[in-house]
């Protein structure tokens, strides 16, 4: 998956060397070479929302297939690491590199807004590098954090208690979204630059709030927040949550010949070829679906090619020519419709699953079984399914378990039947928020990998810490002790 290994350390110091004073050398000095002091937080705040986005397109793509959502193409040999769910500690490390270079980025902007009091970039700052480490917590649990993007006083950081990590996050967010409604007009370019929400107050505190809901939840069998007071401080700020239409989606000006980095890796090419002919539909979810008269089906996949049909393969299975890509269901067009379609970095269908189980919980005011329906329907709307607020009624008055608002009352059946439809309404969306619902609830079990190699080995609960930190941060992560993908859970997971 990722061929280049670096650890925190060896990302970081790149970015250390580059920042070196080195005036002894410089007796040639390029006036139109970028430096940190003449980067400003205009010039950087869209490339770092598009990266946060682009981990969207790609990243996940192992989950999605360790999830039922996707599976490989009968053209291909068995990736047997992946399929077995024996990982190795090189497994994922670029997303691991990845979102430490990222939040870096964010620090750099933060810094440099406060240099020059611009405060709603400072504040989106903060609010960005909140949602990268809650991703990290949720995949690796213990993760250098506090001493992280300091490494003139830290060159190998300690790692920071999970739990602990994520109780800083929320004031975080506070503080972010306190600097931007304080912002003053002063922030230069603000409305261009900020390419998901135009410079929108309103919208950043609705994203800011959902994204500590989306914590909330994580962590609803732990003791980790005083829910009550936290909803409280949602309440009193006012603007509500994501949803109905809004999410936090990225627009950077995606063209024919600069596309959508989704629809590039899984679904055409700029000359028209098919991008990703491995990704296949899986037979669990597509069946299920089907059996179900969902007709989302036909926006998570496309038609097979040659034959024109809806038709999945099992993960893990042998690769025969019978299911190989053109026989098989591709990547659809509902995430993406277009190679010019904005990228998300929250949709509003999570957001109002987080919502309904707010309500369900009893955190929120309403009705479980509207906010229920109502988040259903979004995800029939995103997915833009022809007569979708019909079709999405249609679906939700029939009888099948999965579906069929439960009659007993039991909070518990309700919060049942809205993992099994939150499950299907990310396919191939936001997975990594899929293992987080499977892991916490329990309720959602996919099917194994039917790969021989597999044995009795089950899907991991977390990743491994990658190779890099074993290398250049040893007595911090074997600190950590002995770190296992099948028993090693993350703190959320009760």
């Amino acid at each position: 998956m990722y061929k280049i290994s670096l650890s925190i350390l060896a990302v970081c110091f790149c970015l250390v060397l580059g920042s070196c004073k080195k005036s002894f050398l410089d007796i040639n000095q390029n006036p139109n070479q970028a430096t940190e002091s003449s980067i400003t937080p205009d010039l950087t705040l869209a490339a770092q929302l598009s990266a946060t986005a682009n981990r969207n397109a790609s990243s996940w793509d192992f989950l999605n297939r360790w999830l039922g959502y996707w599976s490989a193409s009968g053209g291909y040999s068995r990736a047997t690491q992946e399929m077995s769910y024996a990982i190795p500690n090189t497994f994922g490390e670029g997303i691991w590199n990845n979102i430490y270079y990222t939040v870096n980025q964010y620090k750099t902007m933060e810094r440099k807004a406060e240099e020059l009091d611009w405060k709603f970039y400072q504040g989106i700052s903060k609010i960005m590098q909140a949602h990268e480490v809650g991703v990290l917590v949720d995949l690796y649990g213990n993760v250098p954090f506090s001493t992280a993007w300091d490494l003139s006083g830290n060159i190998r950081p300690s790692y920071d208690d999970a739990e602990t990590i994520y109780k800083a996050l929320i004031p975080m967010i506070d503080e972010g979204l306190a600097l931007i409604k304080a912002a003053d007009g002063s922030d230069r370019n603000i409305a261009t630059q900020d390419i998901m929400f135009e410079g929108d107050k309103t919208n950043w505190a609705k994203f800011a709030n959902t994204l500590k809901l989306r914590f909330l939840i994580h962590t609803s069998n732990t003791n980790t927040f005083n829910v009550q007071e936290e909803i409280a401080k949602i309440q009193a700020e006012g603007s509500g949550f994501l949803g109905e239409g809004l999410g936090a989606m990225v627009q950077p000006g995606y063209s024919a010949d600069k596309r959508n980095p989704y629809f590039n890796a899984h679904l055409f090419l700029q000359n028209g070829n098919e991008a990703d002919d491995y990704n296949r539909a899986n037979n669990f979810v597509l069946d299920l679906m089907k059996n179900m008269n969902d007709e989302r089906y036909k926006r998570f996949y496309r038609p097979a090619a040659a034959t024109g049909e809806f038709r999945g393969t099992s993960y893990g299975q042998d690769p025969v020519d019978e299911n190989a890509g053109n026989r098989t269901s591709g990547i659809g067009y509902g995430p993406v419709p277009t190679a010019t379609s904005p990228m998300w970095i929250m949709t509003s269908v999570e957001a109002m699953f987080l919502r309904a189980e707010a309500v369900i919980r009893g955190w929120l005011p309403g009705d479980p079984q509207a906010a229920y329906n109502a988040a259903v329907t979004e995800s029939f709307e995103y997915l833009n399914v022809p007569n979708a607020e019909t079709e999405a009624a249609e679906y939700l008055a029939g009888l099948n378990p999965r579906v069929a608002w439960p009659t007993t009352g039991a909070m518990q059946d309700q919060i049942a039947v809205l993992a099994w439809q939150k499950y299907f309404a990310l396919n191939g969306i936001q997975a990594n928020e899929t293992w987080t619902d499977i892991r916490r609830l329990g309720i959602v079990n996919p099917p194994l990998s039917v790969a021989p190699e597999r044995g009795t080995n089950t899907i991991p609960v977390r990743l491994l810490y990658p190779s890099g930190e074993y290398f250049y941060n040893s007595q911090n992560v074997n600190e950590q002790g002995t770190i296992s993908q099948f028993t090693s859970k993350i703190f959320w997971d009760k």
